[in-house]
């Protein structure tokens, strides 16, 4: 009789490599086993083993974004990187970094403040979320105006291909332009196309001084519209973050007495975060100026945050998506030009779900909007359902909203819906033009299709 997935891994790797499956599911797929290899040459060696014998394998890294993504075509093996969490050179003078893939966001932080130094990558739950998701995910925070997406700062990339093979591109210094840039090409694939077991990044230097300003506004459009031309003028902040009140009611104990006092009792009423850094004079005026601007600009009121409290709503801001998703049933992110961010949000408030509105978190800058429908306590977003007529409303909304991103040259991206929707379309949304490029790419770098099959743009 043929032996486990689990005992030949241990034939493989060892026992202590091998860990039990239990929450590692992946949208309702339960995998044969899982791996928390110790360093990369046995990533390597798993890889190759996996290869060999059409073994599917899932790279996961802190797991908080493992839900992102189509359903699987296949779950047999889970690569954990937590094993792969240590600096491997830091040279504070040269302002750049090597870390190995499996180090958590709040390690590496931890790893860099005593030099005095940072690297600007943006994720919720920073305990758990590591470098390389942040790398696969590619997406970025509520400073991302300012500081771009983390592609941005990675100087350096190590990648284990699907076979096995160590590859990598780029260096350890700041200028290196030898051959492709493969650096922005892992980022933001998911996984699909080899697993990251190291980065080498750039950094900046820590600004001595931090604030923050708090807006009230009649309207998230409002909102919205404000923040564009705080993010066009002299006094601009490294990001600017719009949310209904409904999210704003979500706030720590120690900022909602505050947020009351701007007069969220409006049920349209909505928050305005703008946060700002770098020396503490310069910072000082630019609050000054900023604050005058967004009373200017139609605030009900306005509040200054300063020091450790800035930095706590900051943290506050980039946890939020992840802890509303918590209590919701769908949640989509919309992507328009930063022109078009105030009407895309006006109409997207218009599509209900099960009588409700969505509680919406807008960037500005980015053109990039969250819709969050909660969750009800009965139906199909409440439990497991394939009642057809059931998750047709959840369908119709994704419709709703997808056709408004098109009609702004937008798109949108089911970021989180009952698994019975899920099975029934396709999260990304259209397929962009380069899509048959994408398939290519994929069929080069991962010929066998093992690497997250399905998960990506049509099924990549």
């Amino acid at each position: 009789m043929e032996s486990s997935l689990s005992d030949r891994l241990v034939g493989l790797l060892g026992a202590t490599a091998v860990l039990s499956v239990d929450g590692y599911d992946i949208d309702g797929l339960i995998p044969q086993a899982v791996v928390r290899p110790r360093d990369r040459l046995q990533v390597s060696e798993v890889l190759r083993w996996a290869s060999a014998e059409q073994v599917s394998v899932l790279p996961r890294g802190g797991g908080t974004r493992m839900g992102l993504g189509n359903v699987p075509r296949r779950a047999d093996l889970v690569l954990d990187l937590g094993g792969l969490d240590k600096l491997v050179d830091y040279q504070p003078a040269d302002m750049t970094a090597t870390v190995e893939a499996g180090m958590t966001l709040a390690s590496l932080e931890e790893q860099l403040t005593p030099g005095g130094e940072f690297v600007p990558l943006e994720s919720a739950l920073p305990s758990r979320s590591t470098v390389g998701g942040t790398l696969a995910v590619g997406t970025g925070g509520p400073l991302a105006y300012a500081y771009g997406l983390p592609r941005e700062w990675l100087i350096g990339i190590g990648v284990i291909s699907a076979q096995g093979v160590a590859t990598r591109s780029g260096g350890k210094v700041v200028k290196n332009v030898t051959g492709y840039d493969l650096n922005k090409l892992y980022t933001g694939s998911l996984g699909t196309l080899g697993v990251i077991v190291e980065a080498s990044f750039k950094l900046l230097p820590i600004d001595p001084e931090a604030g923050a300003l708090m807006a009230s506004f009649p309207s998230l459009s409002s909102s919205i519209s404000a923040g564009r031309k705080l993010l066009n003028s002299p006094a601009a902040p490294m990001g600017c973050h719009c949310v209904t009140s409904g999210v704003s009611r979500r706030l720590q104990d120690s900022l909602h007495a505050a947020s009351q006092d701007l007069g969220l009792g409006d049920e349209e009423a909505a928050l305005s975060f703008a946060f700002f850094s770098g020396r503490a004079k310069v910072t000082g005026r630019r609050l000054e100026e900023a604050a005058a601007l967004l009373l200017a600009e139609g605030a009900n009121a306005v509040q200054r945050i300063e020091g450790p409290a800035s930095n706590g709503l900051l943290r506050w801001v980039t946890d939020a998506p992840s802890e509303i998703s918590l209590g919701s049933g769908l949640v989509m992110k919309l992507s328009v030009q930063s022109r078009s961010a105030a009407r895309t949000s006006a109409e997207c408030a218009e599509i209900t779900l099960s009588g409700e509105k969505p509680e919406q978190m807008a960037d500005p800058g980015f053109g990039s909007i969250r819709l969050f429908w909660p969750r009800p306590s009965d139906g199909p977003m409440a439990g497991r359902t394939n009642n057809r007529e059931e998750e047709q409303p959840i369908l119709d909304a994704v419709q709703q909203a997808r056709q408004i991103a098109r009609r702004y040259g937008g798109t949108a991206v089911v970021e989180q819906c009952p698994l019975p929707v899920k099975r029934n379309i396709d999260v990304w949304g259209d397929p962009p033009d380069s899509l048959a490029v994408m398939r290519r790419i994929k069929d080069r770098f991962d010929p066998g299709g093992i690497l997250n099959p399905g998960r990506f743009l049509r099924g990549i």
